[in-house]
Order: structure tokens, then sequence, then C-alpha cells
């Protein structure tokens, strides 16, 4: 049985989670954060993608100024050529950081005195694949992961249908064409059902199951 794998990201009403180039910007507000971290809170793990991590380098874990709880969830980076950066933040907490990387990948020195256990774990294709990177999740034995990002993680579980639950926080700002879209490549018409709709502050969370 595969764990419950739950998408959240934060994106404009034009559906943009960036601004051109990748530059990050903060679409969610403070109820946002406190739901965010909530939802880090309960979650094994927390997956992203390389660009996420050697663009935004984000620590993946619950920030008390938020929300309270004890649980660091794992870290699962999405990492085709093992380009992750060494000294990203992922490494500085007390817990698993999943590498999925692609077949004959080099070895790379990584953070050997980090207070994280690394794993790397290969998938038998250049790129790790969704049947690969479904099969490690399983075996890590996990039963919910948070997905966060970026757009082509994103695309990839969306277009594979390997989700439960979507949810997406609109902020009421509009970024415009150069903006990062919030996916692309999507090759089919994927039903969903409409879950709630509602208010937070300036903006609103959409809720879409499965």
């Amino acid at each position: 049985m595969r764990p419950y794998i739950h998408i959240n990201f934060a994106c404009s009403l034009d559906g943009k989670i960036a601004l051109e180039g990748g530059i990050p910007y903060k679409f969610s507000n403070i109820l946002d954060l406190q739901r965010v971290h909530k939802l880090r809170s309960e979650s094994d793990a927390i997956l992203v993608g390389i660009n996420t991590i050697n663009n935004d380098d984000p620590k993946l874990v619950v920030n008390p100024k938020y929300f309270e709880s004890s649980n660091i969830p794992d870290a699962i980076v999405l990492d085709s050529k093992l380009r992750i950066n060494a000294s990203a933040r992922i490494f500085n907490y007390k817990r698993k950081v999943v590498i999925i990387t692609g077949i004959g990948t080099p070895d790379r020195p990584l953070p050997e005195n980090s207070v994280a256990e690394i794993i790397i774990r290969r998938c038998n294709s250049p790129r790790p694949d969704m049947e690969c990177l479904m099969r490690n999740i399983n075996e890590m034995g996990y039963t919910k992961v948070l997905i966060e990002g970026g757009k082509s993680v994103l695309t990839s579980f969306i277009n594979s249908e390997f989700w439960d639950e979507i949810t997406i926080f609109y902020s009421p700002v509009f970024v415009g064409d150069k903006g990062i879209s919030m996916m692309e490549g999507i090759d089919k018409v994927i039903k969903t059902k409409l879950g709630d709709v509602e208010k937070l502050g300036d903006g609103f969370l959409l809720t879409i199951k499965r």
C-alpha cells in the first residue's frame, strides 16, 4: 500500500509559483504558513526537486513561529545528476535526507559531519521516474508524504496520478507571463473532485481530492 500523497503549494492568481528566472516570491500569508507548518508536522517526509533546494535553500522543517511540533520530517530530494548543494540547510537537522538520483550518477562529496543521515538511492534510468520514486518511498516505510514542488515535481505527480490530495493557496497578486507556471506538460485530462474553497486572510485555499 502506497503512502498518502499530499501536494501543497502557493501561487499567484494567474498560477505562477515564482517570478521570472525562478526568483522566489512569498505568496503565503501568515494564516497559510501556519497551515503549511501544521501539514509538515503531520508528515513523515517532505519531497521537493533539486531546483527548489539549490535555488531556495529551504530547511523543510516545522517552524515553531508558525506551529509547535517536535516532529522533524525526513527530506526527499529528486536529483537526477546528484548536484545538490553540499551546504544546503536540509542537512542541518537530525533526520534522514533521501536523495533519489539516476543511473550511473558518479559519487560526489556530501557533508561528512552532517547531523542528518544521508541516503542515496539510484534508479535504473537517467532521471528518476515515478515508479522508482514510489518504490523507494514505500521501502522507506513512509505513510504520509508532503510534496512541495517545484514545477517539474508537481507536474510529474499530477500527471502520473500518484496523489491523493492537492491544496493550493492563491495569493491576491498577478505575476504575468514571465513568471514560472505551477506546472507544464500535463498530457491528458485528469478529473478531480473539488473539495473546500476557504478564504484565508487576503487569499484563498483550494482543496482538490482524487
